[in-house]
C-alpha cells in the first residue's frame, strides 16, 4: 500500500493550534486538522480559503423568491384570472407572503446543499480511517495530519518534528 501521510494526536486544541502554526512556518502545505469541535484560528493556520456558502445562501433565497413570485403572476394574469372584489390582478401585498416563505425555503436547501459540496460529501472512505489512532471512542482528542504529497514531506523527518511539538501519537496513514 502507498502511504497518505503521517497523523499526529493531540492532547488539547492549544498543542494542535501551536503544532499546526509550527508545522506552516516549517513550510508544510498539505495539512488537515480534525477535532471533536471548533478550534478557532485553525482554519487561517491552515489555508483554508474562506467560504463562499453566504453567497449561495443568498442567490438561493433569491431565486427561490422570485421564482415563486413569477408562478403567481401567472397564475393570477395568465393562466387563470379572476376578478375578486374589483381589486388589480396583480395585488402584490398578499403575494409577499409566498414568496418570502419560498425564499427561505430556496436559502435553506442552497445551505443545505451548499454544505454537502464544501465539505466534499457523501464520502464514504477517507485515508485517515486507516489509522488505528484515529477514533472517538477513545475519547475527543485533537489530530494533525501531514500529507505525504507535500514537497516538505519526509517521513522520518516528519515525524520527529510531530513528536518534538508534543504529539502524543504519530502514526503513518495508509492510503
Amino acid at each position: 500500500m502507498s502511504l497518505h501521510g503521517v497523523i499526529a494526536a493531540f492532547a488539547d486544541p492549544d498543542a494542535l493550534t501551536q503544532a499546526a502554526r509550527t508545522m506552516r512556518d516549517k513550510g508544510y502545505r498539505r495539512m488537515d486538522a480534525f477535532s471533536p469541535f471548533e478550534v478557532r484560528g485553525l482554519a487561517e493556520i491552515l489555508g483554508m480559503p474562506r467560504t463562499r456558502l453566504p453567497w449561495a445562501v443568498l442567490a438561493g433565497g433569491i431565486a427561490g423568491g422570485l421564482l415563486v413570485y413569477a408562478l403567481i403572476l401567472y397564475s393570477v394574469e395568465i393562466d387563470y384570472p379572476v376578478n375578486v372584489g374589483g381589486r388589480p390582478l396583480h395585488s402584490w401585498p398578499p403575494f409577499m407572503v409566498i414568496a418570502f416563505e419560498a425564499a427561505i425555503l430556496g436559502a435553506a436547501l442552497a445551505g443545505f446543499v451548499g454544505m454537502l459540496r464544501a465539505n466534499g460529501l457523501p464520502q464514504y472512505y477517507h485515508p485517515v480511517f486507516n489509522a488505528k489512532t484515529f477514533t472517538y471512542a477513545q475519547g475527543g482528542k485533537f489530530y494533525l495530519l501531514v500529507e505525504a504529497a507535500d514537497p516538505k514531506y519526509r517521513k522520518g523527518i516528519t515525524r520527529r518534528q510531530l513528536t518534538r511539538l508534543g504529539a502524543e501519537t504519530v502514526e503513518d496513514v495508509e492510503a
